[in-house]
């Protein structure tokens, strides 16, 4: 007996799923949507670049607060060739109590290409969130994907004074574990020495691709950057991890653009194309 479908909103907050299809049709990635309920939804793709399918994904109105349950799934199809990111941060503001949840799953099929560049997430003073982000390769698919979080406002003197936020992050290829990140911050953790040393802003972006070459590594290391602490690692032959760790959310997503940059066409085969919506 199967049990009946969760309900778009309730007094415990929204209850939204979006599943997306990704599919190599006439020379052209489209976007086939599967299934929706509640706030979370796609803007009409653009084909920029040709066959590149850029899809913005569409947040709650007016952000994420406590009891709210958003689950993502999104499937690149063989052949497949796309971008996520989204109009504007994702805003999780103060919990009476209840955690927000984030679920998001990652199917890349071998031959497909995706990258997921979401604008970063904002957590208010208060917010309580769990979070959690499943990669899923073939061997032979390409990713590159960053995540990146604010601790309060600091443009505005704001401090992550009281919430917490419980985030993962899961690489699997073949169906092996291949990387894991794990994050537990909590306001005391923002200026711990072994925390965040006082600085509000984080991200980290992953970088799943042959041609990781040395050359490569040292030019993304040459990348200037400001106002913040910027490392990048190479964990196996096609596995690259770039960390940031600073006070503002402008500097890192200026070196974030700047790999980008750089690394798409070397590993990803593609000249850089910045969404329109990054120029608003």
């Amino acid at each position: 007996m199967h049990s009946p479908a969760p309900k778009a909103s309730s007094a415990a907050g929204w209850q939204a799923r979006l599943e997306l299809c990704l599919r190599p049709l006439s020379g052209r990635t489209r976007l086939i949507p599967q299934r929706r309920l509640g706030p979370l939804s796609v803007q009409r793709p653009f084909h920029p670049e040709g066959a590149c399918c850029h899809v913005y994904l569409l947040h709650p109105p007016g952000g994420v607060v406590g009891g709210d349950r958003l689950n993502l799934t999104v499937i690149a199809e063989r052949g497949s060739e796309a971008l996520l990111t989204a109009p504007g941060a994702t805003k999780f503001y103060r919990s009476a109590g209840d955690e927000a949840r984030v679920d998001q799953h990652f199917i890349v099929n071998d031959g497909a290409r995706l990258e997921v560049l979401p604008q970063e997430n904002i957590h208010f003073p208060g917010a309580r969130l769990r979070m959690r982000t499943e990669l899923e390769l073939e061997p032979g698919a390409r990713l590159l994907l960053w995540e990146k979080h604010c601790f309060g406002r600091p443009s505005i003197g704001e401090r992550f004074d009281s919430g917490r936020v419980d985030s993962e992050l899961r690489l699997l290829r073949d169906g092996q574990l291949l990387f894991i990140d794990r994050q537990r911050i909590d306001a005391c953790e923002i200026d711990r020495p072994s925390g965040l040393r006082g600085l509000p802003v984080m991200g980290s972006l992953l970088l799943v691709a042959p041609g990781l070459d040395a050359a490569l590594i040292d030019a993304c290391r040459a990348i200037p950057h400001s106002n913040g602490l910027g490392a990048l690692s190479r964990l196996d032959d096609d596995l690259l991890v770039a960390r940031w760790l600073g006070g503002d959310s402008a500097a890192m997503n200026r070196w974030f653009v700047a790999l980008w940059a750089l690394l798409r066409p070397a590993a990803l085969g593609a000249e850089a194309c910045p969404p329109r919506i990054w120029n608003t």
